[in-house]
This record gives structure tokens, C-alpha cells and sequence, in this order.
């Protein structure tokens, strides 16, 4: 009796398993400073959506091709289109995390009706309130590449 009920549980667990649909993408972003004698500060931003829940379930970003990613937690979607809707002009605030603590806030915006020259990235680091604007370059940029 107890085999028949261990197979039961067996399968029954098993027949639970779900396995989402994952998409990965990748977005580059660059800072260039006003004084020539600074380098430009390239950001990479990976994306995880679920598919089927069309939600994001993660990211992070990562600086200059530095071996070291920062993970991000999504905080707000704000739509951005007043007078005509489903242009596909928005907002996305999400945060940084480094140290167990909030480090500072990304916010990503579309404007434009979907332009490239419409994506941009307003980051603000929490601890003196600085915010640098990275302009959007393209996804899968060449010099913009996640190094694991």
C-alpha cells in the first residue's frame, strides 16, 4: 500500500512541474562626458521576460564590459502616451542593488512613437542624488557585449 501511494505522489508531483519560456535581451546605452579628456561610460541592460506571462521576471546591467553585473528590481511601468494611445512611449523604473542596499535608480524611457532617438536611460545614484543620461545605441551593439 505504501509503494502505490509514493508512486501516486511521484506523479502526481511530476505531472506539477511547469517550465516557463524565457527570453533574454540585451540593450546598450552610452554616456558621453562634456570634457573630451573622459571616456564615454557604455551600460548594457539584459532583460529576462516570460514569454507566456509577457513579464519581466529579471535584469541587470553591467559597465564597460567590467566582469561584474549589478542586478536590477523592477519597481514601475508608467505609460507615457496622453494624446494617442499605443504608440509605445513609456517609463520603466527599476533599482540597482549592490550590497543588499539600494544603490540607485534607473529609469528607462521611450518617448518618440518607438524612434531609437526616443530611448534613453536617466540614472540617479542614491546616496548624492547625481543623474547621468545614456543614450540608447542599439541592442546587441558590438562594443556593448555582457561578459560572464
Amino acid at each position: 500500500m505504501n509503494i502505490r501511494i509514493c508512486l501516486l505522489a511521484i506523479v502526481t508531483f511530476s505531472c506539477g512541474i511547469v517550465r516557463a519560456d524565457v527570453q533574454s535581451e540585451t540593450a546598450c546605452y552610452v554616456y558621453v562626458p562634456r570634457d573630451s579628456s573622459s571616456k564615454p561610460i557604455k551600460l548594457a541592460l539584459r532583460t529576462y521576460v516570460d514569454k507566456d506571462l509577457k513579464k519581466e521576471v529579471g535584469a541587470f546591467v553591467q559597465y564597460n564590459a567590467s566582469k561584474e553585473t549589478i542586478p536590477l528590481v523592477f519597481t514601475k511601468y508608467v505609460s507615457t502616451d496622453t494624446d494617442s494611445p499605443n504608440l509605445g512611449n513609456y517609463e520603466i523604473s527599476r533599482v540597482e542593488i549592490v550590497d543588499k542596499k539600494i544603490a540607485g535608480e534607473y529609469v528607462f524611457i521611450q518617448s518618440g512613437a518607438g524612434n531609437t532617438q526616443g530611448k534613453y536611460v536617466v540614472y540617479t545614484k542614491s546616496k548624492t542624488g547625481k543623474k547621468i543620461t545614456f543614450m540608447y545605441t542599439g541592442d546587441n551593439h558590438a562594443d556593448c557585449k555582457i561578459v560572464n
